[in-house]
């Protein structure tokens, strides 16, 4: 039997696999890289990538960054993208933690309804604070719009609160921690239900046979308002006079009294 591996092929059969051979090279260089180099498991540009499973990207190089979404097609203001977009159909549209994950107390049903959730745990108090979402901006640093535009629950909420305190504003210089604006006349800059506690109000006692008690307290100046009442039942007794100076009050009342007598006092600014 003849060999036909070892058969010279003819001149036309040579042509033709040239031939064939060349168009599959030009069709390949036609194409973009992105879709030459792709095969079933890459995460291909530009176009949906279907899947199943979890898509995880993973860097593990010191003081890394495991993902960037950067928009930078934008020429004026109004040219709006978004670097990072999430979505999700029944928890929230993107949930991200520092550290470690949520305590097993914790359930992700509770994000429905959720835009992004971000989780951390406490922080040492002296070099590190934990936060869970931080906005920082020269102009506004978190804003919230809506029905209640900013909530904040403590930890009798549920598993929703991991702290004592529901908001905290804090300052280190004259303006305030907080502040809250009635646009107008009619408008209510601040609503408060149930019981309100200020760290600059408290109560004296004014001794036997005195008529006035002078009330140390720091950030206290000639201009501060001091409010006074008693808060003893004294017959023909009342607060007379409250003069605030430098560090101090002085709480006077009408004349002596024949006991300790409780006054309640309350400083404004």
């Amino acid at each position: 039997m003849a060999d036909e591996a070892a058969a010279p092929r003819s001149r036309r059969a040579l042509l033709t696999a040239a031939a064939a051979t060349a168009g599959a090279l030009a069709a390949s260089a036609a194409l973009p890289l992105s879709i030459a180099a792709h095969d079933a498991q890459d995460v291909q540009l530009g176009v949906d990538n279907p899947t199943t499973a979890t898509t995880t990207i993973t860097n593990s190089a010191v003081a890394s960054t495991a993902f960037v979404g950067a928009a930078t097609g934008a020429i004026n203001v109004t040219d709006v993208g978004v670097g990072v977009q999430g979505t999700s159909l029944h928890g929230a549209g993107v949930f991200g933690w520092s550290v470690s994950a949520p305590p097993n107390t914790f359930d992700l049903t509770n994000t429905n309804l959720t835009g992004v959730f971000g989780s951390s745990p406490a922080g040492d108090g002296i070099t590190t604070t934990g936060t869970g979402v931080w906005g920082d901006s020269d102009d506004t640093g978190v804003l919230g719009s809506g029905d209640t535009g900013v909530a904040g629950s403590g930890a009798s909420v549920g598993v929703y609160g991991y702290g004592a305190y529901g908001v905290v504003g804090e300052s280190t210089s004259a303006t305030a921690g907080v502040l809250a604006i009635g646009r107008s006349a009619t408008d209510i800059a601040l609503e408060v239900q149930g019981k309100l506690k200020f760290s600059r109000s408290g109560r004296a006692t004014i001794g036997k046979g005195k008529s006035s008690i002078a009330v140390t307290l720091a950030g206290t100046s000639s201009g501060s308002r001091v409010f006074a009442v008693l808060h003893t039942n004294r017959t023909g007794r009342w607060v007379q006079s409250v003069v605030p100076t430098t560090g101090k009050f002085t709480i006077y009342l009408n004349g002596t009294v024949s006991s300790s007598t409780y006054v309640a006092w309350f400083v404004l600014n």
